[in-house]
């Protein structure tokens, strides 16, 4: 086994995870030319010395680096001279900082970084959707060296895993530990507001409207955290019986103690008591890295053009956890009481294969024994969901 962890920063997180199989740590600056997956505001403070200084820390514990430029849309910049001359620049830095690995998402960035920068280790991200043997044929023939796949409708289709390690001989790795909605149909919409509101190019503001939506669905029906396809601790042997030993953990914006709990359990292979430990991006109890003004800086046109309109977005975000810290988490789905054969009867179910979620209900009788939720926490914040998004559907 081999795990990539997403990291925050933090020198100490390295020395916590040295022991563990983590051999590549990745993340980027919070804005560049080209962008990634997630939006400015969620990585704060991540400029050029604390990168260079952090990929030096990891290189000295044995512990590789990958830059993400796993942007989904560049804004055809790339057709420009002054647009390709900023990416080459890019590239030409990291080079510089003996960066080991590089995540992108373009087939033209893939190209451009495999004929003029042979030495960079070329990872193709999530955000590229290789769902089927033949998109990961394709970006094989372009020169991927690594392949994420669209872990997030397809790591329960066993038959499908099969097929996709079979046709192509490059690396494959799967995302572990994720609560995004199974097939999500907001997907293709994310990934493009993502790429824009992670660079120093697109100064408009972002409100994350997919993630909002995302987490309402899954509070209101609470089946959908099941049917979300991450993979257990206790069930990576079954995708390594498969030729999947690569995994990948989330999420960059965690404190160090919730990803070096991650990287333990995944190490050991035993899930904590409260599986939200793992698969939740947000609603952390300890404060993250945030910038003097941070406020002002991302949201500064909505708060002053309608501060009103802004209000309940604010609430909502305070009392989920989203950029702000949570202490004691309301959601609590235990572990002990998720069947130890859970993944064998998700292979036996339709649903697998074909997306037949409405002739079952063991998602439902999980959710039944093992979650459960502060009454009372759910209402008020079901109540500023539909506020928010009343507001923001009415501007």
């Amino acid at each position: 086994m081999k795990l990539t962890v997403a990291t925050n920063f933090d020198n100490n997180f390295i020395d916590q995870i040295s022991s563990y199989p983590v051999t590549e740590i990745y993340g980027k600056l919070s804005q560049d030319f080209i962008g990634g997956g997630r939006s400015s505001y969620s990585i704060q403070g991540i400029n050029k010395s604390v990168l260079k200084s952090h990929i030096a820390y990891a290189r000295q514990n044995g512990i590789k680096f990958n830059y993400l430029l796993n942007t989904a849309c560049l804004g055809n910049s790339e057709w420009s001279a002054k647009g390709i001359r900023k990416i080459r620049k890019l590239l030409d830095w990291l080079s510089q900082l003996k960066v080991d690995t590089v995540t992108v998402s373009i087939p033209y960035l893939a190209e451009i970084i495999k004929r003029r920068y042979p030495h960079l280790f070329l990872k193709i991200g999530i955000f590229a959707n290789i769902d089927s043997p033949e998109r990961a044929r394709f970006w094989q023939d372009i020169g991927a060296d690594s392949l994420t796949l669209e872990s997030f409708s397809i790591n329960r289709n066993f038959e499908l895993l099969k097929a996709i390690r079979k046709s192509v001989k490059c690396q494959l790795q799967l995302i572990a530990n994720f609560t995004c909605l199974s097939k999500c149909p907001m997907q293709i919409y994310h990934m493009n507001g993502l790429s824009h509101a992670s660079t120093n190019k697109d100064k408009a503001p972002y409100i994350d409207y997919c993630i909002l939506k995302c987490s309402s669905y899954s509070l209101k029906n609470p089946e959908l955290l099941i049917k979300s396809q991450w993979i257990r601790p206790e069930d990576l042997h079954y995708y390594e019986d498969m030729g999947y030993f690569d995994f990948k953990l989330l999420e960059r914006n965690a404190p160090t103690s919730v990803l070096v709990k991650r990287v333990k359990a995944y190490s050991i292979r035993k899930s904590p008591k409260n599986l939200m430990e793992l698969i939740q991006p947000y609603g952390f109890d300890e404060t993250t890295k945030k910038e003097f003004g941070w406020l002002i800086k991302y949201f500064s046109s909505l708060l002053f053009d309608r501060p009103f309109r802004m209000r309940y977005l604010l609430k909502l975000l305070k009392k989920r956890g989203m950029l702000y810290t949570l202490k004691d988490n309301p959601l609590f789905l235990d572990s002990n009481k998720i069947p130890s054969d859970f993944l064998d009867k998700i292979r036996g179910h339709s649903c697998s294969q074909h997306d037949n979620c409405l002739s079952c209900d063991y998602c439902k009788s999980i959710v039944k024994a093992a979650y459960s939720v502060n009454q009372i926490y759910r209402e008020e914040c079901l109540d500023l969901y539909d506020k928010v998004f009343d507001q923001l559907i009415s501007r």
